[in-house]
């Protein structure tokens, strides 16, 4: 347990590091943008791909994995619409962009990457194939439309324009289909990625330090316990399906038990805001879930033994 411990701590320890940088202002206030950009478009793409290529090949049962991530999501952003029914536009944005979605390529699969063998997080990556088809565009065209209450429908090239331009997504949707065609990545493809996969577990950890918000105003602090109570309440629930009901190795449903406990995506205090939201809230709830989740999945790693 002391090692989970340790490698726990030294994951916390990265994310202060950005936020030391970022309080004492040593580095560019659009630092964490850049860090960011970094991450979403090099090294994210390159863990996924050294991760996806250490599994000979997998089963098309995965797919399985991939509609449960898009199922859950949808499924969280309804009961953030149902809960929200009667409010104002500003809260049914918070609670339908805060509530489903997880902060997979940037959270759950570094932490993951340290703790678990290569098919752990593949099957973190082959989830967030579905996840990040709400969290990086389907949720905000959605959510957008929702609470502006306009008859036209989604705008589906809009939407379509996200997902291709999306990185990870792309590369998860490439490296998944090769995967499933037992079509092998050139070993001297690896090679050359290796040390840029190796550095995603560190930009990742430093880009949320960088980006951390924390504003504890009075007037948030309900909204916030309230989305995260029913964010882990549904986390237990669903991981507790997933533990006892899927038909997968321990592993692979294990990895999913994490994930059940990730933070909120990054992307959706961005999306609150744009859809009339109170941007800082959802930040703020945003910097939280993440202390939430080290603390809960650095525990989980330790009950599950895999250390």
């Amino acid at each position: 347990m002391g090692a989970v411990l340790l490698r726990a701590a030294s994951l916390a320890f990265i994310i202060g590091i950005g936020i030391f940088l970022k309080e004492k202002r040593w580095i560019a206030a659009d630092a964490g943008d850049v860090v960011k950009k970094l991450m979403i478009n090099i090294t994210l793409p390159a863990a996924i791909i050294v991760n996806f290529a250490a599994i000979p090949s997998i089963q098309t049962s995965f797919v399985v994995i991939a509609v449960l991530g898009v199922a859950v999501d949808v499924l969280m952003m309804g009961f953030g619409a149902f809960l929200t029914r009667r409010d104002g536009k500003g809260r049914q944005a918070l609670y339908m962009l805060t509530l489903p979605a997880y902060n997979i390529g940037s959270f759950c699969l570094p932490f993951i990457q340290s703790f678990l063998p290569a098919i752990g997080s593949v099957t973190a990556c082959v989830f967030d194939v579905g996840n990040s088809v709400v969290c990086t565009g389907g949720s905000y065209a959605f959510v957008s439309e929702y609470v502006s209450g306009s008859k036209n429908g989604i705008n589906m090239g809009h939407f379509a324009k996200r997902l291709v331009t999306s990185p990870p997504l792309m590369t998860y949707v490439v490296m998944f289909a090769l995967s499933l065609a037992h079509v092998p990545i050139p070993e001297q493809v690896l090679t050359f990625i290796s040390p840029i996969s190796a550095a995603n577990p560190f930009t990742a950890m430093l880009m949320l330090g960088l980006l951390f918000h924390l504003e504890l105003k009075r007037a948030y602090l309900s909204e916030i316990f309230k989305i995260l109570a029913w964010r882990y309440l549904f986390a237990v629930l669903l991981s507790c399906g997933i533990y006892f009901l899927l038909p997968f190795e321990l592993v692979i449903r294990q990895t999913l038990v994490l994930v059940c406990f990730g933070p909120i995506s990054a992307i959706a205090p961005a999306y609150t805001g744009m859809c009339g939201g109170d941007e800082g809230l959802a930040s703020c709830a945003n910097s939280i879930s993440i202390i939430g989740s080290m603390i809960i999945m650095t525990g989980l790693i330790g009950v599950f033994g895999l250390f």
